[in-house]
C-alpha cells in the first residue's frame, strides 16, 4: 500500500528493513555523546560510529533508524529556500561488516519503487566518479539505463565523515525527475545542477575507509551507512512544492500563521518558515538539554532562536509569541519522539523568557546601528566596518543581511571581507576550545589497567616515557624543567574524567622516583604527569605507585556530594534539571545544570538540607556495573555529553541517588560530613552554577570566613561608635565555638548580612554628616532629580547652569542627584569668570538600558562649541568654549 503522510513513511520505512533482518534502533539524542568533535548530532551513523570504526560490536549487525538530527552550517539559508531545514529526521539502514553494495542498492530499489511508490522511469541514480562497481550493480543488476546513472566527483558523491575522524567512503544517490515544469535549464539536465527538477531522496554511503589525522585508512570491517532526509521525501511523496508543505510541517506552520496573525503569501512566507522551522529545533534541542546559552552548542541555539525572532519583527512582533508553538510540536511529534511530553511547560516558560530578554535588546541593536550610520555619515563615509557590523551581530544578534539591507536604504554599503575575517577570529576561537586532548606518541593499542577502586597503592611496570612530545628511554633530574609523562601497565591513579580532578600522588623505582601531580588518559592510556624528578626512571622499571590519600579522600567526598546536589536539585527545582557540567575539586565542587532563573534563597536552603539529610542518613554507596539497558531500567541517571559503553558502571546512595558514574566515591554518605552550598550563580543563560563544599573544606571554610567576618566588626568597631557591634561580635564568637553544621553555616552568612547592612548604614549616616559640613541641599538634589524630561527618542535628560562650581562640586552633586534618580542623563554646566566648565553623566545601567555612550556623543560635539574634554560612556567632563545653551541643546539631542 502508497504511503501517505509523513507518519506513514517512519512506520512503512521502519517495517520494510525490520523485514530485510533490521533491528529497529531508537533516535539517539540530538547531543552526540560519542564524538566530541560534533556540536550536534548531524546525520543517522553518528551514534553509531564506533560500530564502524569495530570500536564497539553492534547490537546486530544490521540496524535501522529514525534518527534527530541538527544542522546550522545553512541557517541563514533556512526558510529562504524550498528545502533547508536546521532541524530534520534521518532514515537510515545500517550494516557493520554485513553487506556492502549489492544489497544496499537492492534495499534501496526495491523500498523507492514498491512502497513510496516511485515510477523506476522516473529514477535518476549518481556515483561516485571512479565507482565502477556501483555503476554495473545500477545498470546490469538493478536495469537503470546508463544515461540515468551521472558519475559525478568527491565533493558531491564521497560522503564523511561526520567530525573530524571516523567512517567514510564514496556514495551513491538516488534522485527523483519532477518533470520539465521544473526547469529545462544547464542546472535542470542531470542530477548535480543547481536546479529543483532533480531532487536527490536518498544517499548511499559505501563505507570504506577510517579518517584519521589526514590519512584514509582501510575501515576493519566495509560498512553500509545510508540516509534519506524524511521531510524532503514527504514533499515528492506528497507531490507538494517544498518541505514546508509537507502534512506535519503544514500543521505547525499554519499555528505559526495563527498566532502571529500572518497569511502565508508574499512578504510573510519567509518569515513563517522560519519560524515554523527554528520553533520545532529549539523545542527538540531543548527537549534533549540543549539550551540556548553564550557557549559552544548553546550559542548556536542562541543564534536560531534570535533569528526566529528577527523575523518574527517582520511580521510585527512586539511581544513573546514564539513559545506558544512549543504546544503544536508536541501535538504533532509527541507520539512518535515521547520524550517531547515531559518537558514542554518547562522549554515553553524558557522560550518565553529568552523572548522577552531579546525583545527588550532588539530595540537596543536597531539603534546602535543608527548611530554607526549617521556617525558614518557626519564623517563623509560610505562603507560600515565590518568589526562594527560583527559586532550588531554577535552582541544583538543581528544577522549580516539584515545590516546589509538596512545599510542598502541609507546608500551604505558594508564591509562583508572584514566582517567575514572577525567571524573566522571566531570560528578559530571555537575550534580551539575542542583540542584540548592529549596527543603523546604513543602506541594506540596502548591499554592501562586501573586498580584505583580498590587499593591506592599498587606495583606496576614502566612501558612508556614521554619528555614534552617525544618518546624516550630514560627521564632524570635534569628534564624537572621539562614536561614529562610516565605510563605503566597498570595504575592506582584515576585519571581525569567525568568532572574528577586526576589523582596526585608518588611514584618510586629502584634508582629514582618522582611526584606525580597529575593523570589524564589518552584512548584507554593513563598518563601520569610527574614532576621533581630524583635519580632516574628508566622503561621496563618496576615501580610503585602511591596515591595522595588525603586528596583522593576530599575528591570523593566533593564527587559523592555531586551526586547528592544533583539528586536534591531535581527534587525541590523539578524533574527538568540536566547536569550542563561539573568539577570535582580536592577543596570545593563546581555543578552547572539546566534552569532558566536565579534560585531564591529559600530554594538553595532546601537543596543544601535535603543534601544534608541523606549524609545524616549515612546511606550505602554501591557500584554496580550492568548492561547499559539495564542500567537505564533501575532508573540511573545519564550525563549529556559522557561517553558510555554497552555495560556501564552506576554508582548508587541507597534510593536517594542513581547515576551513570566511572569516578571513585565514599562507601557511606555519612563520610561526606558537612556540606555547604557558597553559592548560586549562572555561566550563561539557561544555566545555573552551584558552588559547593564538604567535609574538612568545609569546616576550613566556615572558620575563615567566621574570622573574616570578626575582622570586618572589629575594624567597625574602630571607626564608629554602636552598641550593635559588640552584639554582632557576641554573636560570631559564639557561632565559632558550636559544631559546624548546615544551619550553623546558614546563621553565619544571615549574620554576615547584617554585618553587610550595618556598614551601610554607617556610611550612609557618615556621607550624611559630611554633605552637612559641606553645604549641599537636599532640597535642591529632590528638585533637580525630579526635573529630567524624556527627549525625542526616550532618553530623560536634567539641566542645570551653576555659578563658580568646580569639576569636584559638580561631580560630587551628580552622586547625589543619581542617588536620588538613576533613569536619567544630567547635564551640569558652571560658569565662572575665567572658563565654562561641565559634568554630564548617568547610572551605568540607565546607560546600557539606553545604549547611551557619552563618550560618543561628546566626540560628535560641533565645532562652533569648541569642546574639549572627555571620559567614559557614563560620565563625562570637560570646558566649553562656545555658547552654554547651544551646548546643552547638543546633548539633549544626541544621548
Amino acid at each position: 500500500m502508497a504511503v501517505k503522510t509523513i507518519n506513514d513513511i517512519r512506520g512503512s520505512f521502519l517495517s520494510f528493513f525490520e523485514s530485510k533482518g533490521h533491528l529497529r534502533m531508537p533516535s539517539a539524542s540530538l547531543l552526540p555523546a560519542a564524538d566530541p568533535t560534533l556540536l550536534f548530532t548531524t546525520a543517522g551513523m553518528v551514534p553509531f560510529k564506533d560500530f564502524f570504526s569495530g570500536a564497539k560490536t553492534p547490537p546486530a549487525p544490521r540496524l535501522a533508524s529514525i534518527q534527530k538530527c541538527l544542522r546550522t552550517t545553512d541557517l541563514e539559508s533556512v526558510g529562504k529556500t524550498k528545502r533547508h531545514l536546521s532541524f530534520f529526521e534521518m532514515l537510515g539502514n545500517f550494516s557493520f561488516g554485513n553487506y556492502f553494495k549489492k544489497e544496499a542498492i537492492e534495499f534501496a530499489w526495491e523500498y523507492s519503487t514498491q512502497f513510496l511508490p516511485f515510477p523506476k522511469e522516473k529514477i535518476w541514480i549518481s556515483i561516485f566518479e571512479n565507482d565502477d562497481e556501483a555503476a554495473e550493480l545500477w545498470h546490469k543488476h538493478i536495469g537503470v539505463p546508463k544515461e540515468r546513472i551521472v558519475r559525478l566527483g568527491r565533493a558531491d558523491n564521497f560522503w564523511g565523515p561526520a567530525g573530524e575522524s571516523g567512517a567514510c567512503g564514496p556514495c551513491s544517490e538516488l534522485y527523483l525527475d519532477r518533470g520539465e515544469e521544473f526547469g529545462t535549464d544547464a542546472e535542470n539536465r542531470a542530477p548535480g545542477g543547481s536546479g529543483d527538477r532533480f531532487m536527490e531522496f536518498w544517499n548511499l554511503v559505501f563505507n570504506q575507509f577510517d579518517f584519521q589525522r589526514g590519512e584514509y585508512l582501510p575501515l576493519k570491517q566495509t560498512g553500509i551507512d545510508t540516509g534519506a532526509g524524511l521531510e524532503r521525501l514527504a514533499t515528492l511523496v506528497q507531490g507538494v512544492d517544498s518541505v514546508f508543505d509537507t502534512d506535519e510541517l503544514m500543521r505547525l506552520r499554519e499555528a505559526a500563521a495563527k498566532i502571529f496573525s500572518a497569511e502565508y503569501v508574499g512578504k510573510n512566507i519567509v518569515p513563517l518558515r522560519v519560524l515554523t522551522d527554528h520553533i520545532r529545533t529549539l523545542t527538540f534541542a531543548m527537549s534533549d538539554g540543549i539550551f540556548p546559552s553564550n557557549e559552544s552548542r548553546g550559542y548556536v541555539l542562541r543564534r536560531v532562536l534570535r533569528r526566529a525572532m528577527l523575523f518574527g519583527r517582520k511580521l510585527g512582533q512586539k511581544e513573546p509569541q514564539l513559545y506558544k508553538l512549543c504546544d503544536v510540536v508536541s501535538a504533532i511529534y509527541g507520539d512518535f519522539y515521547t520524550e517531547l511530553k515531559d518537558n514542554i511547560p518547562f522549554i515553553a516558560n524558557y522560550i518565553h523568557e529568552e523572548e522577552n530578554r531579546f525583545l527588550r535588546t532588539l530595540d537596543s541593536g536597531a539603534s546602535r546601528l543608527e548611530e554607526l550610520m549617521s556617525d558614518l555619515r557626519a564623517r563623509g563615509g560610505k562603507e560600515l566596518k565590518g568589526s562594527d557590523v560583527f559586532q550588531l551581530y554577535d552582541t544583538f544578534g543581528f544577522p549580516l543581511e539584515m545590516t546589509v539591507e538596512l545599510a542598502e536604504q541609507e546608500s551604505l554599503g558594508v564591509d562583508t571581507a572584514g566582517f567575514k575575517i572577525e567571524m573566522e577570529k571566531q570560528r578559530e576561537r571555537g575550534r580551539a576550545a575542542w583540542k584540548g586532548a592529549l596527543e603523546l606518541p604513543i602506541e594506540k593499542t596502548t591499554k592501562t589497567q586501573f586498580s584505583g577502586y580498590d587499593t591506592l597503592t599498587d606495583h606496576a611496570t614502566v612501558v612508556a616515557l614521554v619528555r614534552e612530545n617525544a618518546a624516550v628511554q630514560n627521564l632524570s633530574a635534569k628534564d624537572s624543567g621539562s614536561l614529562c609523562f610516565v605510563l605503566t601497565e597498570r595504575t592506582p591513579f584515576y585519571a581525569e574524567g567525568g568532572g574528577q580532578m586526576g589523582d596526585n600522588g608518588f611514584i618510586k623505582a629502584a634508582n629514582g622516583s618522582a611526584r606525580i601531580v597529575d593523570c589524564r588518559k589518552q584512548g584507554d592510556a593513563y598518563v601520569h604527569l610527574i614532576s621533581d624528578i630524583e635519580g632516574s626512571l628508566s622503561t621496563g622499571d618496576a615501580v610503585t605507585l602511591t596515591v595522595d590519600s588525603e586528596r583522593r579522600a576530599a575528591l570523593q567526598r566533593h564527587h559523592s556530594g555531586t551526586h547528592l546536589l544533583n539528586a536534591a536539585l531535581k527534587k525541590i527545582l523539578g524533574q527538568h534539571i540536566k547536569q550542563s557540567g561539573s568539577l570535582v575539586h580536592p577543596d570545593y565542587l563546581r555543578f552547572d545544570f539546566t534552569h532558566p532563573k536565579a534560585m531564591s534563597a529559600a530554594e538553595v536552603e532546601a537543596v543544601e538540607n535535603t543534601v544534608a539529610e541523606a549524609i545524616a542518613a549515612n546511606l550505602s554507596v554501591a557500584t554496580l556495573e550492568l548492561a547499559k539497558k539495564d542500567a537505564e531500567k533501575r532508573g540511573a541517571v545519564m550525563t549529556f555529553g559522557e561517553k558510555y559503553g554497552d555495560v556501564v558502571r552506576v554508582v548508587e546512595m541507597g534510593e536517594f541517588s542513581k547515576e551513570f558514574c566511572g569516578g571513585t566515591h565514599v562507601a557511606h554518605t555519612g563520610e561526606i560530613g558537612t556540606f555547604f552550598i557558597q553559592k548560586e550563580s549562572s555561566p550563561g543563560a539557561g544555566n545555573r552554577r552551584i558552588e559547593a563544599v564538604a567535609g574538612k573544606a568545609a569546616t576550613t571554610l566556615f572558620a575563615r570566613r567566621a574570622a573574616e567576618i570578626e575582622a570586618h566588626l572589629t575594624e567597625l568597631k574602630s571607626e564608629a561608635q554602636d552598641t550593635r557591634i559588640a552584639t554582632l561580635i557576641a554573636e560570631v564568637k559564639k557561632l565559632q565555638k558550636s559544631p559546624v553544621a548546615s544551619k550553623s553555616w546558614r546563621q553565619l552568612l544571615a549574620l554576615d548580612e547584617s554585618v553587610q547592612a550595618l556598614q551601610h548604614e554607617l556610611r550612609k549616616q557618615k556621607k550624611k554628616e559630611m554633605q552637612a559640613a559641606t553645604g549641599v541641599d537636599e532640597v535642591e538634589i529632590e528638585t533637580v532629580a525630579k526635573s529630567a524630561k524624556v527627549n525625542s527618542r526616550g532618553v530623560a535628560v536634567a539641566m542645570q547652569l551653576y555659578q563658580n562650581r568646580s569639576i569636584p562640586d559638580l561631580k560630587n552633586f551628580l552622586d547625589k542627584v543619581r542617588e536620588k534618580n538613576s533613569n536619567a542623563v544630567y547635564v551640569f554646566v558652571s560658569e565662572t569668570a575665567a572658563e565654562k566648565i561641565f559634568v554630564c553623566g548617568t547610572s551605568a545601567q540607565y546607560a546600557a538600558e539606553r545604549n547611551i555612550q557619552l563618550n560618543a556623543v561628546l566626540r560628535m560635539a560641533p565645532s562652533e562649541l569648541q569642546v574639549v574634554g572627555g571620559g567614559k560612556g557614563e560620565l563625562v567632563q570637560g570646558k566649553i568654549g562656545g555658547e552654554i545653551s547651544a551646548f546643552m541643546e547638543f546633548i539633549v539631542q544626541g544621548v
